[in-house]
């Protein structure tokens, strides 16, 4: 395994880690009958599924070894929805159409040997890992109007913004346009998100309540 390799699992491991901080705030907003934003974990959890079977096509064990583990952070933290939701049934339903859409997409390109399927399902990989790393922008109007980031996970971002950049050269040095293009918007996007979160700071941190409301954008 070259340094590239190592580092790129490194950060992967590290940002699927840190999206458990999400548990948290799950918990939080049940005890305080609010909501937490599903949309980014159901993004994570298809974005794993998707790039795993990529990494089989590819032959790419680092890259199916590193959402193996992404998969089963996912469904752990999407348990953490279900167990701490005020309608489990809403829940249900969504993880039940990402999963539906994930196996969709893994049949399709299982189903074909022809290199337009292939790349279209490289596409669509791309697509799902930019809707992970936007959808936080998501909350970009509640940030603007109460001029407080604390909606925004700055440890998640960071770490978001330095796995982006350690595959975007991986993708490089492979040759893949397919990991380099969407991690390298997918950087532009984590530095978006890291600028607003300077700017504006976190309020609710900084008074230490830990009480981070986040509104339900899906």
């Amino acid at each position: 395994m070259t340094l590239i390799a190592i580092a790129a699992s490194g950060t992967t491991v590290a940002m699927i880690v840190s999206q458990l901080t999400v548990v948290g705030h799950v918990r939080r907003a049940y005890s305080m009958k609010t909501s937490v934003a599903m949309l980014q974990p159901l993004a994570s959890f298809v974005s794993s599924i998707l790039w795993l079977k990529y990494g089989l096509l590819r032959n790419d064990h680092v890259v199916s070894l590193v959402n193996v583990f992404g998969v089963c952070v996912s469904l752990w933290i999407l348990l953490a929805f279900w167990r701490f939701s005020h309608s489990r049934h809403s829940v249900e339903t969504r993880v039940l159409l990402a999963l539906f859409v994930s196996m969709v997409c893994v049949g399709f390109v299982t189903m074909s040997d022809q290199v337009w399927a292939h790349h279209v399902y490289s596409i669509m990989c791309c697509v799902v890992s930019l809707v992970f790393l936007a959808s936080p922008l998501g909350q970009l109007g509640q940030v603007l109007r109460a001029r407080d980031a604390s909606v925004l996970l700055p440890s998640v971002t960071g770490l978001a913004f330095a796995n982006n950049v350690v595959w975007a050269i991986y993708g490089h040095v492979h040759s893949d346009p397919f990991m380099f293009v969407p991690n390298t918007v997918g950087a532009a996007l984590c530095f978006v998100q890291l600028a607003v979160i300077a700017w504006y700071g976190r309020v609710d941190a900084k008074k230490g309540d830990g009480a981070v409301e986040m509104d339900n954008i899906m």
